[in-house]
């Protein structure tokens, strides 16, 4: 059994994750051979809102105890899930360092840092220290992206991913499952902003092969078009339990097996391209993945880490 360890409340995600692991309403939870024993709330409101204080989801979800501070689930859990969403996560390099720095395998909700620089470092001390790590939009395992892959056929050449909300903290699901479905390769990011919709383009070497839609002036779930070498092929993502479970299952089998499920250079290209949008949207102009990275080394993680827990 993985014993897994909530920092942050102040999202929705706390109580979908902590439900998932150990079920709703005294049912069976979604993800076996794992289950939230504790959890830690900063008391301060997220993006959207308060939600549950941590007392407040223990006793949703049958979690053993609420801690006062974030440290005294080290030695306690398997897997920790960083989901404080103070500011859309401006304190997610600092929750998940004691953690990394412990030998704790940490899961680190969207978007895993404000600035590409501070994943870098996560990145990098979870190397020195040979813990696995693993950041994503939960869209990234969404089951309908399968349906482009298949009917799509052949090469992905052109993919338009279209969602809600904001560039950054949601405009991050949109991108990352554009880029599960066509992969990874972006050199540069073109965005379009203005008040209540932005359009982005992002290009390759070969050059433009994503349109990515964040739209505030429309009633929009996430929407997403592959054409193919051999056919066009659409899809809603509209499964959330199922991509939730999906995410969650992989960062359980991540504390088993000592293997992040995702390279860190995906997970960096992401924040990349946001980062990229950004300063496209100020500049209007186009603007290279490479001048808002900084030097970073290439993933030297091996294959399997040890410390896994079965």
């Amino acid at each position: 059994m993985i014993r897994v360890g909530i920092v942050g409340t102040n999202t929705s995600h706390a109580g979908v994750f902590a439900g998932l692991l150990n079920g709703v309403g005294g049912g069976p939870p979604r993800v076996e051979d794992a289950r939230v024993v504790g959890v830690w709330s900063s008391g301060k409101e997220g993006l959207s809102g308060m939600h549950s204080s941590a007392p407040e989801l223990a006793a949703t979800y049958r979690i053993d105890r609420a801690v006062t501070e974030p440290g005294e689930l080290i030695g306690a859990v398997d897997l920790v899930l960083i989901l404080d969403d103070l500011d859309g996560g401006a304190l997610h390099p600092e929750l998940a360092r004691p953690f990394l720095e412990a030998g704790v395998p940490t899961y680190v909700d969207k978007p895993m840092a404000l600035k590409v620089e501070d994943a870098v470092e996560l990145f990098e001390l979870a190397e020195q220290q040979r813990t696995p790590l693993m950041s994503c939009s939960a869209l990234r395992f969404a089951p309908e992206l399968d349906v482009l892959r298949r009917d799509s056929g052949g090469e992905v050449s052109t993919l338009i991913s279209v969602g809600p909300g904001d560039w950054f903290n949601y405009g991050v699901h949109a991108v990352e499952a554009a880029l599960a479905v066509r992969g990874p390769g972006a050199k540069q990011v073109q965005q379009f902003s203005c008040g209540d919709r932005d359009i982005t383009v992002i290009e390759d070497e070969t050059g433009p092969r994503i349109v990515i839609g964040t739209l505030r002036d429309a009633k929009t779930g996430f929407h997403l078009t592959a054409y193919g070498s051999q056919g066009v092929a659409q899809t809603e993502v509209a499964d959330y339990e199922s991509f939730y479970a999906n995410t969650m299952s992989a960062a359980v089998g991540m504390a088993r097996t000592g293997t992040a499920p995702i390279d860190r250079e995906a997970t960096l290209e992401v924040l990349a391209i946001l980062a990229a949008g950004q300063r496209s949207a100020t500049t209007g102009e186009p603007v290279r993945l490479a001048d808002v990275m900084p030097d970073a080394k290439p993933d030297a993680v091996p294959d399997a880490m040890p410390g896994g827990n079965e």
